[in-house]
């Protein structure tokens, strides 16, 4: 009698085990790759109160990008680093200064492509958004400045005087015909000397 009571209770617990299991395994996968979500962000706005973080991630990205041409520019030319005689023939260029246009380690471009997404970011931001009586829009703001200038400056510091502008850069055309100043470090400290006040 104990022994049937017994099978009985195992079956059904076997039973009520499989019962979810074969439940998850006989259903359609279709809605599980549905991404209808109020969470998700398709099309972030710049000048909403919330979305413009997105477009301060990407000025972010960029310098991450830029982080390692950074560390080495600043290594292979300092006085500690000497390359051994295995060492890649552009960080050996960097190191005695003779690095050319095609050097990997050393590219104008990756600066510039911080400063044109800054640009772009303070040309486009709304900067008087506030939640209540805070100003949700100014702390981005004076990153995104700050990273410009340090990006400016960076440039100036490394290849003397260089192309300044402020406007985003959105055409080839704007880029080819340019009649951008080509300002030294103390040139590019003036220009952005507004920056601090605002």
């Amino acid at each position: 009698m104990i022994t049937k009571a017994y099978k009985t209770i195992v079956r059904i617990g076997v039973f009520s085990l499989l019962f979810p299991l074969s439940s998850l395994l006989f259903t359609s996968c279709s809605d599980m790759l549905e991404t209808d979500s109020s969470n998700q962000n398709i099309e972030p706005e710049i000048t909403s109160k919330t979305d413009s973080l997105f477009y301060a991630f990407g000025i972010l990205q960029a310098m991450q990008q830029l982080a390692d041409q950074y560390v080495f520019q600043g290594e292979m030319r300092g006085d500690l680093v000497q390359p051994t005689a295995y060492a890649d023939s552009m960080l050996t260029q960097l190191y005695d200064f003779s690095a050319k246009t095609n050097n990997k380690y050393d590219s104008a471009y990756v600066y510039y492509r911080v400063i044109n997404n800054c640009n772009y970011y303070i040309k486009n931001r709304k900067t008087d958004l506030y939640k209540g009586s805070t100003n949700v829009a100014i702390n981005e703001d004076v990153a995104v400045k700050a990273i410009r200038a340090w990006a400016y400056l960076q440039l100036a510091r490394n290849y003397g005087s260089v192309p300044f502008f402020t406007e985003p850069l959105t055409q080839i055309s704007t880029i080819d015909n340019n009649t951008f100043p080509e300002l030294d470090i103390y040139g590019i400290a003036s220009e952005l000397t507004a920056d601090r006040k605002s």
